[in-house]
């Protein structure tokens, strides 16, 4: 399922909170676009062009239990 964020801030909160797709609903900056994607792609995440769009996808990562 993809979310909708409207604005930068709203992308970033819902990747903090690890909502794993989220579409760049909103005309981004090319300032914007590139702070997000250094950001996020160091961490795993994947930006591709939608049908509007950006898409980003983030991998969620398995936590290992503690033994």
């Amino acid at each position: 399922m993809v979310i909708k964020a409207k604005s930068l801030k709203d992308a970033e909160d819902m990747l903090h909170s690890s909502i794993s797709k989220i579409e760049l609903a909103y005309d981004i900056g090319s300032d914007d676009f590139f702070r997000l994607a250094s950001h996020w792609c160091d961490r795993g995440a994947r930006i591709s062009k939608g049908h509007d769009h950006f898409v980003v996808s983030l991998k969620s990562f398995a936590i290992p239990p503690n033994d």
